[in-house]
Protein backbone atom coordinates (compact mmCIF):
# COMPACT_ATOMS: atom_id res chain seq x y z
CA UNK A 1 0.00 0.00 0.00
CA UNK A 2 2.83 2.25 0.77
CA UNK A 3 4.94 1.33 -1.76
CA UNK A 4 1.70 2.21 -4.40
CA UNK A 5 1.21 5.98 -2.61
CA UNK A 6 5.23 6.52 -3.20
CA UNK A 7 5.01 5.73 -6.98
CA UNK A 8 1.96 8.03 -7.39
CA UNK A 9 3.27 10.21 -5.51
CA UNK A 10 6.59 10.55 -7.71
CA UNK A 11 4.05 10.59 -10.74
CA UNK A 12 2.61 13.97 -9.30
CA UNK A 13 -0.78 12.11 -8.83
CA UNK A 14 -0.87 11.20 -5.27
CA UNK A 15 -4.18 9.33 -4.51
CA UNK A 16 -6.44 10.94 -1.54
CA UNK A 17 -5.33 9.67 1.62
CA UNK A 18 -8.03 8.17 3.71
CA UNK A 19 -10.13 10.38 6.64
CA UNK A 20 -8.84 9.59 10.03
CA UNK A 21 -11.73 9.37 12.34
CA UNK A 22 -13.32 11.97 13.62
CA UNK A 23 -12.66 12.25 17.84
CA UNK A 24 -15.44 10.81 20.36
CA UNK A 25 -16.79 13.81 21.55
CA UNK A 26 -18.83 14.03 24.58
CA UNK A 27 -22.85 14.43 24.48
CA UNK A 28 -24.94 15.49 27.68
CA UNK A 29 -28.27 15.12 27.86
CA UNK A 30 -29.64 16.94 30.79
CA UNK A 31 -33.36 18.27 29.30
CA UNK A 32 -34.21 14.18 28.30
CA UNK A 33 -38.12 13.45 27.82
CA UNK A 34 -37.50 10.70 30.27
CA UNK A 35 -36.41 12.77 33.44
CA UNK A 36 -32.97 10.42 33.59
CA UNK A 37 -30.11 11.66 36.08
CA UNK A 38 -27.28 9.91 37.31
CA UNK A 39 -26.98 9.41 40.65
CA UNK A 40 -25.89 12.72 41.99
CA UNK A 41 -28.86 14.60 39.44
CA UNK A 42 -26.27 15.62 37.06
CA UNK A 43 -27.11 14.71 33.41
CA UNK A 44 -26.79 11.37 32.04
CA UNK A 45 -24.68 11.26 28.78
CA UNK A 46 -22.56 9.36 25.90
CA UNK A 47 -19.58 9.57 24.20
CA UNK A 48 -19.82 9.42 20.18
CA UNK A 49 -17.85 8.91 17.26
CA UNK A 50 -19.26 8.58 14.13
CA UNK A 51 -18.83 5.90 11.47
CA UNK A 52 -16.87 5.99 8.38
CA UNK A 53 -16.84 4.81 4.86
CA UNK A 54 -18.31 0.93 4.75
CA UNK A 55 -18.91 1.90 8.60
CA UNK A 56 -21.06 4.82 8.25
CA UNK A 57 -24.37 1.87 8.69
CA UNK A 58 -22.65 -0.02 11.29
CA UNK A 59 -23.55 1.01 14.84
CA UNK A 60 -21.80 -0.21 18.08
CA UNK A 61 -22.92 0.79 21.48
CA UNK A 62 -20.69 -0.12 24.38
CA UNK A 63 -22.14 -0.20 28.20
CA UNK A 64 -19.11 0.69 30.31
CA UNK A 65 -18.36 -1.25 34.07
CA UNK A 66 -17.58 -0.05 37.14
CA UNK A 67 -19.86 -2.67 39.84
CA UNK A 68 -22.77 -1.41 41.57
CA UNK A 69 -23.95 0.40 44.43
CA UNK A 70 -25.71 -1.86 46.77
CA UNK A 71 -27.15 0.50 49.76
CA UNK A 72 -27.88 3.96 49.77
CA UNK A 73 -24.78 4.37 51.82
CA UNK A 74 -22.69 2.89 48.51
CA UNK A 75 -24.78 4.81 46.17
CA UNK A 76 -23.64 8.12 47.79
CA UNK A 77 -19.99 7.12 48.28
CA UNK A 78 -20.36 6.72 44.06
CA UNK A 79 -22.25 9.45 43.28
CA UNK A 80 -19.19 11.56 43.88
CA UNK A 81 -17.22 10.02 41.40
CA UNK A 82 -17.28 9.44 38.14
CA UNK A 83 -19.31 6.27 39.19
CA UNK A 84 -21.97 8.34 39.58
CA UNK A 85 -21.73 11.80 38.31
CA UNK A 86 -21.29 12.95 34.47
CA UNK A 87 -19.51 16.11 35.95
CA UNK A 88 -16.25 14.27 36.03
CA UNK A 89 -16.21 13.37 32.17
CA UNK A 90 -14.52 15.18 29.28
CA UNK A 91 -15.75 16.75 26.49
CA UNK A 92 -12.17 15.93 24.82
CA UNK A 93 -11.62 11.92 26.34
CA UNK A 94 -8.13 10.76 26.04
CA UNK A 95 -6.98 7.24 26.64
CA UNK A 96 -5.98 8.44 29.91
CA UNK A 97 -8.95 10.01 31.69
CA UNK A 98 -11.50 7.24 31.08
CA UNK A 99 -11.81 3.50 32.21
CA UNK A 100 -11.61 1.32 29.98
CA UNK A 101 -9.90 3.79 27.39
CA UNK A 102 -10.95 3.94 23.73
CA UNK A 103 -9.09 0.31 23.39
CA UNK A 104 -9.52 -3.38 22.11
CA UNK A 105 -13.26 -3.41 20.35
CA UNK A 106 -13.68 0.39 21.14
CA UNK A 107 -10.52 1.63 18.78
CA UNK A 108 -10.77 3.58 15.85
CA UNK A 109 -7.02 1.70 14.98
CA UNK A 110 -8.14 -0.76 12.26
CA UNK A 111 -4.90 -2.66 12.98
CA UNK A 112 -6.22 -3.00 16.30
CA UNK A 113 -9.50 -3.61 15.77
CA UNK A 114 -10.38 -4.67 12.60
CA UNK A 115 -14.14 -5.52 12.38
CA UNK A 116 -15.77 -2.49 14.27
CA UNK A 117 -13.22 0.52 13.97
CA UNK A 118 -15.12 2.41 11.43
CA UNK A 119 -18.38 1.74 13.24
CA UNK A 120 -20.45 4.51 15.05
CA UNK A 121 -19.46 4.66 18.16
CA UNK A 122 -21.52 4.90 21.40
CA UNK A 123 -19.79 4.73 24.68
CA UNK A 124 -22.34 5.72 27.34
CA UNK A 125 -21.56 6.67 30.65
CA UNK A 126 -22.06 4.65 33.42
CA UNK A 127 -23.35 6.89 36.50
CA UNK A 128 -27.07 4.68 37.77
CA UNK A 129 -24.74 2.49 39.63
CA UNK A 130 -27.44 -0.88 38.80
CA UNK A 131 -26.12 -2.01 35.86
CA UNK A 132 -28.08 0.55 33.46
CA UNK A 133 -31.56 -0.91 34.71
CA UNK A 134 -32.95 0.91 37.72
CA UNK A 135 -36.52 2.21 37.82
CA UNK A 136 -36.65 3.19 41.71
CA UNK A 137 -36.35 7.44 40.61
CA UNK A 138 -35.64 9.90 43.63
CA UNK A 139 -34.62 8.39 46.94
CA UNK A 140 -34.05 11.44 49.68
CA UNK A 141 -31.21 9.80 51.69
CA UNK A 142 -31.64 12.15 54.45
CA UNK A 143 -32.32 16.03 54.45
CA UNK A 144 -28.93 17.04 52.60
CA UNK A 145 -28.87 13.98 50.33
CA UNK A 146 -30.73 12.75 47.06
CA UNK A 147 -30.55 9.63 44.66
CA UNK A 148 -31.18 9.50 41.55
CA UNK A 149 -31.85 5.45 40.85
CA UNK A 150 -32.03 5.96 37.00
CA UNK A 151 -30.35 3.10 35.07
CA UNK A 152 -33.17 2.05 32.65
CA UNK A 153 -34.56 5.62 31.96
CA UNK A 154 -30.93 6.61 31.17
CA UNK A 155 -31.17 3.57 28.68
CA UNK A 156 -34.13 5.08 26.69
CA UNK A 157 -32.74 9.19 26.53
CA UNK A 158 -29.79 7.47 25.20
CA UNK A 159 -31.68 6.16 22.47
CA UNK A 160 -34.19 8.70 22.00
CA UNK A 161 -31.16 11.30 20.79
CA UNK A 162 -29.67 8.64 18.78
CA UNK A 163 -32.37 8.48 16.77
CA UNK A 164 -33.22 12.25 16.84
CA UNK A 165 -29.66 13.63 16.49
CA UNK A 166 -27.14 10.41 15.02
CA UNK A 167 -29.40 8.88 12.40
CA UNK A 168 -29.26 5.34 14.36
CA UNK A 169 -32.34 4.88 12.47
CA UNK A 170 -30.69 4.49 9.12
CA UNK A 171 -28.63 1.40 10.83
CA UNK A 172 -28.07 -1.87 8.88
CA UNK A 173 -26.63 -3.77 11.94
CA UNK A 174 -26.71 -2.68 15.82
CA UNK A 175 -23.97 -4.33 17.95
CA UNK A 176 -24.43 -3.92 21.82
CA UNK A 177 -21.52 -4.46 24.30
CA UNK A 178 -20.21 -4.52 27.35
CA UNK A 179 -17.83 -5.47 29.80
CA UNK A 180 -17.82 -6.35 34.04
CA UNK A 181 -20.77 -4.95 35.21
CA UNK A 182 -21.77 -3.81 31.63
CA UNK A 183 -21.24 -6.97 30.88
CA UNK A 184 -23.60 -8.24 33.02
CA UNK A 185 -26.03 -5.46 31.96
CA UNK A 186 -25.72 -6.73 28.45
CA UNK A 187 -26.77 -10.16 29.06
CA UNK A 188 -29.89 -8.75 31.46
CA UNK A 189 -30.92 -5.89 28.98
CA UNK A 190 -29.88 -8.33 25.59
CA UNK A 191 -33.38 -8.63 24.44
CA UNK A 192 -35.00 -5.76 25.96
CA UNK A 193 -32.58 -3.05 24.20
CA UNK A 194 -32.51 -5.06 20.87
CA UNK A 195 -36.53 -4.18 20.99
CA UNK A 196 -36.40 -0.60 21.83
CA UNK A 197 -33.77 -0.75 18.26
CA UNK A 198 -36.51 -2.75 16.00
CA UNK A 199 -35.13 -1.15 12.77
CA UNK A 200 -31.80 -3.23 12.32
CA UNK A 201 -30.50 -6.62 13.57
CA UNK A 202 -29.68 -6.35 17.11
CA UNK A 203 -26.64 -8.47 18.32
CA UNK A 204 -24.66 -8.54 21.55
CA UNK A 205 -21.68 -9.31 23.27
CA UNK A 206 -20.76 -9.38 27.03
CA UNK A 207 -17.00 -9.76 28.01
CA UNK A 208 -16.66 -10.61 31.88
CA UNK A 209 -20.20 -10.61 32.43
CA UNK A 210 -20.97 -14.08 33.37
CA UNK A 211 -21.39 -13.79 37.87
CA UNK A 212 -21.69 -16.96 39.16
CA UNK A 213 -24.55 -17.68 41.77
CA UNK A 214 -22.74 -20.07 43.67
CA UNK A 215 -20.77 -21.16 47.39
CA UNK A 216 -17.94 -18.48 48.16
CA UNK A 217 -15.05 -19.90 50.17
CA UNK A 218 -16.71 -19.62 53.34
CA UNK A 219 -19.56 -21.80 52.29
CA UNK A 220 -22.04 -18.48 52.08
CA UNK A 221 -23.42 -16.65 48.92
CA UNK A 222 -21.56 -13.74 48.63
CA UNK A 223 -22.71 -12.56 44.94
CA UNK A 224 -26.56 -13.92 45.75
CA UNK A 225 -26.68 -11.47 48.70
CA UNK A 226 -25.45 -8.23 47.03
CA UNK A 227 -28.21 -8.92 44.33
CA UNK A 228 -30.86 -9.53 46.33
CA UNK A 229 -29.56 -5.99 47.52
CA UNK A 230 -29.27 -4.82 44.38
CA UNK A 231 -32.95 -5.31 43.43
CA UNK A 232 -34.87 -4.27 46.93
CA UNK A 233 -32.93 -0.76 46.07
CA UNK A 234 -33.01 0.02 42.78
CA UNK A 235 -36.09 -2.04 41.45
CA UNK A 236 -34.09 -3.32 37.93
CA UNK A 237 -35.52 -2.94 34.39
CA UNK A 238 -36.07 -6.80 33.81
CA UNK A 239 -39.55 -7.71 33.74
CA UNK A 240 -39.11 -10.47 31.35
CA UNK A 241 -37.01 -12.27 33.89
CA UNK A 242 -38.92 -10.53 37.00
CA UNK A 243 -42.44 -11.50 36.10
CA UNK A 244 -41.90 -15.04 35.79
CA UNK A 245 -40.79 -15.05 39.48
CA UNK A 246 -41.91 -15.11 42.66
CA UNK A 247 -41.13 -11.24 44.07
CA UNK A 248 -38.66 -13.38 47.00
CA UNK A 249 -36.79 -14.99 43.96
CA UNK A 250 -36.57 -11.85 41.26
CA UNK A 251 -32.60 -11.97 42.44
CA UNK A 252 -32.15 -14.37 40.38
CA UNK A 253 -32.68 -12.15 37.00
CA UNK A 254 -28.98 -10.77 37.94
CA UNK A 255 -27.31 -14.09 37.22
CA UNK A 256 -26.97 -15.31 33.80
CA UNK A 257 -26.80 -18.58 34.43
CA UNK A 258 -31.09 -18.24 35.35
CA UNK A 259 -31.48 -15.19 32.69
CA UNK A 260 -30.04 -16.84 29.62
CA UNK A 261 -32.00 -19.36 29.00
CA UNK A 262 -34.54 -16.91 27.55
CA UNK A 263 -33.02 -14.93 25.62
CA UNK A 264 -34.06 -14.68 22.04
CA UNK A 265 -31.25 -11.87 20.51
CA UNK A 266 -27.97 -13.73 19.57
CA UNK A 267 -25.21 -13.14 22.29
CA UNK A 268 -21.07 -13.68 22.27
CA UNK A 269 -20.35 -14.35 25.49
CA UNK A 270 -16.44 -13.94 26.56
CA UNK A 271 -15.41 -14.91 30.19
CA UNK A 272 -12.49 -16.47 31.39
CA UNK A 273 -12.35 -19.91 33.15
CA UNK A 274 -10.60 -18.00 36.38
CA UNK A 275 -11.81 -14.56 36.38
CA UNK A 276 -9.68 -12.71 39.34
CA UNK A 277 -12.43 -9.73 39.73
CA UNK A 278 -15.08 -11.73 39.44
CA UNK A 279 -13.37 -14.39 41.91
CA UNK A 280 -12.27 -11.66 44.00
CA UNK A 281 -16.10 -9.59 44.39
CA UNK A 282 -17.86 -13.41 44.48
CA UNK A 283 -15.97 -14.21 47.66
CA UNK A 284 -14.13 -16.69 46.15
CA UNK A 285 -10.46 -15.46 47.60
CA UNK A 286 -9.56 -12.49 49.50
CA UNK A 287 -9.14 -8.91 48.00
CA UNK A 288 -5.54 -9.61 47.86
CA UNK A 289 -3.96 -9.31 44.29
CA UNK A 290 -0.62 -10.72 45.41
CA UNK A 291 -2.48 -13.87 46.89
CA UNK A 292 -4.66 -14.05 44.05
CA UNK A 293 -2.75 -14.16 41.34
CA UNK A 294 -0.22 -16.52 42.85
CA UNK A 295 -3.02 -18.65 44.14
CA UNK A 296 -4.45 -18.79 40.39
CA UNK A 297 -0.94 -19.19 39.22
CA UNK A 298 -0.85 -22.65 41.23
CA UNK A 299 -4.42 -23.38 39.64
CA UNK A 300 -3.40 -23.23 36.55
CA UNK A 301 -0.03 -24.72 36.59
CA UNK A 302 -1.69 -28.00 38.58
CA UNK A 303 -4.94 -28.22 35.71
CA UNK A 304 -3.42 -27.90 32.58
CA UNK A 305 -6.93 -29.56 31.39
CA UNK A 306 -9.17 -27.47 33.21
CA UNK A 307 -12.52 -28.56 31.28
CA UNK A 308 -11.20 -32.07 31.88
CA UNK A 309 -11.18 -31.59 35.60
CA UNK A 310 -14.26 -29.88 35.57
CA UNK A 311 -16.38 -31.75 33.92
CA UNK A 312 -15.45 -34.94 35.87
CA UNK A 313 -15.42 -33.29 39.18
CA UNK A 314 -11.82 -34.40 40.13
CA UNK A 315 -10.25 -31.08 41.33
CA UNK A 316 -10.02 -32.45 45.04
CA UNK A 317 -7.68 -35.20 43.53
CA UNK A 318 -4.66 -32.07 42.21
CA UNK A 319 -1.78 -32.53 43.99
CA UNK A 320 -0.96 -28.97 45.70
CA UNK A 321 2.74 -28.33 45.71
CA UNK A 322 2.73 -24.70 47.33
CA UNK A 323 1.35 -23.31 50.11
CA UNK A 324 -1.54 -20.49 47.75
CA UNK A 325 -4.52 -21.35 48.10
CA UNK A 326 -6.87 -22.97 50.77
CA UNK A 327 -8.90 -26.40 50.63
CA UNK A 328 -11.75 -24.06 50.54
CA UNK A 329 -10.73 -21.36 48.05
CA UNK A 330 -9.75 -24.40 45.78
CA UNK A 331 -12.69 -25.70 46.08
CA UNK A 332 -14.89 -22.33 45.92
CA UNK A 333 -12.75 -21.45 42.79
CA UNK A 334 -13.34 -24.64 40.99
CA UNK A 335 -16.74 -25.06 42.22
CA UNK A 336 -17.50 -21.31 40.28
CA UNK A 337 -15.89 -22.80 37.53
CA UNK A 338 -17.97 -26.42 36.99
CA UNK A 339 -21.20 -23.83 37.38
CA UNK A 340 -19.84 -21.48 34.84
CA UNK A 341 -18.81 -24.59 32.71
CA UNK A 342 -22.06 -26.56 33.01
CA UNK A 343 -24.19 -24.02 33.04
CA UNK A 344 -22.48 -23.07 29.87
CA UNK A 345 -22.91 -26.20 28.11
CA UNK A 346 -26.82 -26.55 29.21
CA UNK A 347 -27.86 -23.01 27.73
CA UNK A 348 -25.48 -23.31 24.83
CA UNK A 349 -27.17 -26.93 24.04
CA UNK A 350 -30.82 -25.71 24.43
CA UNK A 351 -30.58 -21.75 23.39
CA UNK A 352 -29.45 -21.43 19.75
CA UNK A 353 -28.58 -17.83 20.40
CA UNK A 354 -26.48 -17.80 22.33
CA UNK A 355 -22.22 -18.58 22.33
CA UNK A 356 -19.22 -18.49 24.23
CA UNK A 357 -15.72 -18.12 24.02
CA UNK A 358 -14.46 -19.52 27.51
CA UNK A 359 -10.21 -19.49 27.70
CA UNK A 360 -8.62 -20.86 30.42
CA UNK A 361 -7.48 -17.64 32.41
CA UNK A 362 -7.47 -15.31 34.98
CA UNK A 363 -8.02 -12.26 33.06
CA UNK A 364 -10.77 -9.88 33.33
CA UNK A 365 -12.34 -7.79 30.49
CA UNK A 366 -10.05 -9.08 27.66
CA UNK A 367 -11.99 -7.02 24.44
CA UNK A 368 -11.54 -4.19 25.93
CA UNK A 369 -7.35 -4.74 25.53
CA UNK A 370 -5.65 -3.46 22.48
CA UNK A 371 -4.15 -7.41 22.49
CA UNK A 372 -7.59 -8.80 22.52
CA UNK A 373 -6.94 -9.83 18.88
CA UNK A 374 -4.38 -12.71 20.66
CA UNK A 375 -6.92 -14.66 22.41
CA UNK A 376 -6.52 -17.87 20.95
CA UNK A 377 -8.30 -21.58 21.61
CA UNK A 378 -7.25 -24.77 19.64
CA UNK A 379 -6.12 -22.33 16.58
CA UNK A 380 -9.44 -20.23 17.36
CA UNK A 381 -8.75 -16.60 17.88
CA UNK A 382 -11.54 -14.77 19.31
CA UNK A 383 -11.70 -11.98 16.80
CA UNK A 384 -11.88 -14.81 14.54
CA UNK A 385 -15.05 -16.04 16.00
CA UNK A 386 -16.46 -13.27 16.68
CA UNK A 387 -16.61 -12.29 13.19
CA UNK A 388 -17.86 -15.23 12.38
CA UNK A 389 -20.62 -15.25 14.40
CA UNK A 390 -21.66 -12.21 13.23
CA UNK A 391 -22.01 -13.89 10.07
CA UNK A 392 -23.99 -16.57 11.28
CA UNK A 393 -20.83 -18.86 9.94
CA UNK A 394 -19.57 -19.48 13.65
CA UNK A 395 -19.43 -23.65 13.73
CA UNK A 396 -18.87 -24.35 17.41
CA UNK A 397 -21.03 -22.31 19.71
CA UNK A 398 -18.86 -23.13 23.01
CA UNK A 399 -14.97 -22.51 22.21
CA UNK A 400 -12.97 -23.70 25.19
CA UNK A 401 -10.29 -25.92 26.33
Amino acid sequence: MFLQYLLSLLAGNPPPRPTPPAKPRLVLLPDNSFDAKCLDGSPPGYYFRPGTGAGKSMWHIYLPGGAWCTSAAQCVVRSKSALGSSTFYPDDPTNKTLSPPFNGILSSNSSINPPFHNWNLVRLIYCDGAGYSGTAGRLEVNAATVLYLDGWNIIQAVIADLKANHGIKSAAQILLSGSSAGGQAVISLCDRIAAALPWAPTKCIADSGFFIDSKDRAGGYSWRNAAKSLVALHKPSWPACMDALPETDRWECFFPQYTLQGVTTPIFLFHTFFDITASQIGGLLPWNSTYAYSCLAEVLRTATDVTGIIRRKEWSSIVWKSNYCTAGERDALFGAASVLYDELESIIGSVDTVAAFVPTGVAHTVLFLNTWTNAWIRGMSVESEIVRWLANEMSDRFVHM
